[in-house]
């Protein structure tokens, strides 16, 4: 008997790489031609802002773009949630988020804080749905700040923290008009996506109703309960970026896949990988192993492959002066899958992006746990590997 997603599926009707990712593709497509209409005008005039005050270098409209898209997003999702919060130790729990990157030995003991701290100040006792656009830059800078609090969108408030020193430079009436049409056309979204892409995420909606309890003082409770619109989001944002990135992967010298830990068939501590500073490198202990799996096909297709411990510090990739160029693919389910690449972006570290199939590790997701997967030929087309021969991992 098939085990029922548990909260998003790829494969639901054949495998991914001819149903999700061309689905997906053409979604994004719709998303970007919709934005014509209301946020890319936006987008040009934030990214002339960019340019004229040397904050970065320039990147894309479309990335712009989907940034406005983001923030609608999470504001409809969140903004209430920030806003009933009055008082937290924010600086505090952003160090703690650093912490459990830089000392991943006590990593567990500071989670169990988090998760403390988070639901007893981020968390009000009343939640409820954000109905209307923010009113002013105050808001948006509460809403930022707990953004940041929470670990799970630190990526994200980086960004908005940009985004409000332009739109202090907006006058009233240009703030309102810029506020609701990132409203409008996260509206847009939300329904759009859920008729374009909802096949692929069948249990979130279940999944959230089932489990809010479950995950009332834990730390990973807003990565784990994202709504089925963050679901789609993430795929389109997923999407994206590979497309803004590609190029300047293709021309890295060097590429490492990196995976997650619950794609081995064998738990962390029976695993015979080698711990090293960039992270587990499989040894081929277990054949039927997907990890190993992979390895053998990075050593014929000339790709390194790498388990990567979750929330580890993805700076270590940045690019060292004489080394040769590195670019990375990252493998990981929809709920971090973005702001990875988001991190490694800042890093200037060239990133395509490869969904996990579902999720399903132990730590997270189910009580048991299982190995989880993705698609081979989606990797392969990713890594520009040029192959007549389909390749299935077992």
């Amino acid at each position: 008997m098939e085990r029922q997603p548990i909260t998003y599926r790829l494969n639901q009707n054949g495998p991914a790489a001819s149903t999700y990712y061309p689905a997906v593709g053409e979604f994004t497509d719709q998303v970007l031609t919709k934005s014509e209409e209301s946020i890319a005008p936006i987008a040009r005039l934030y990214r002339r802002y960019i340019i004229d005050y040397e904050l970065e270098n320039p990147r894309s409209e479309e990335e712009y773009a989907f940034e406005l898209l983001n923030f609608g997003i999470l504001w409809r999702a969140y903004g209430y949630i920030a806003l009933s919060v009055k008082i937290a130790p924010f600086h505090l729990l952003v160090a703690l988020g650093d912490w459990r990157k830089k000392y991943q030995q006590i990593k567990s003991a500071i989670d169990i804080l988090r998760g403390i701290l988070m639901s007893f100040f981020l968390v009000p006792h009343k939640a409820g749905q954000m109905e209307n656009a923010p009113q002013n830059l105050h808001e948006i800078g509460r809403f930022v700040e707990w953004l940041e609090a929470t670990g799970d969108f630190r990526e994200d408030a980086f960004r908005f923290i940009r985004w409000m020193g332009f739109w202090g430079t907006q006058s009233r009436t240009q703030f309102s008009e810029t506020m609701e049409s990132i409203w409008m056309y996260s509206d847009w979204f939300e329904k759009e996506s859920l008729f374009c892409l909802g096949s692929f995420t069948p249990n979130v909606d279940a999944f959230i109703a089932k489990k809010s309890n479950f995950y009332k003082w834990r730390e990973d409770q807003y990565s784990c309960l994202r709504s089925r619109t963050e679901y789609h989001l993430n795929m389109v944002g997923a999407e994206i970026m590979n497309r803004a990135f590609r190029t300047e992967f293709l021309s890295a010298e060097r590429k490492t896949v990196l995976v997650p830990g619950c794609m081995r068939i064998r738990s962390a501590e029976e695993c015979e990988g080698t711990k090293t500073y960039d992270g587990v490198r499989c040894s081929g202990c277990e054949p039927k192993c997907r990890v190993n799996q992979l390895r053998l096909l990075g050593l014929k297709q000339k790709f390194d492959m790498c388990v990567m411990p979750h929330s580890t510090d993805l700076s270590r990739w940045a690019a060292k002066p004489g080394a040769p160029s590195n670019a990375v693919v990252g493998v990981a389910c929809l709920s971090v899958l973005v702001q990875g690449g988001w991190e490694l972006k800042r890093h200037n570290v060239p990133a395509q992006c490869v969904l996990l199939n579902q999720c399903g590790c132990e730590k997270h997701w189910d009580r048991i746990g299982f190995p989880t997967e993705l698609d081979v030929q989606e990797l392969k087309r990713v890594i520009n590997v040029r192959s007549s021969t389909p390749v299935v991992l077992s």
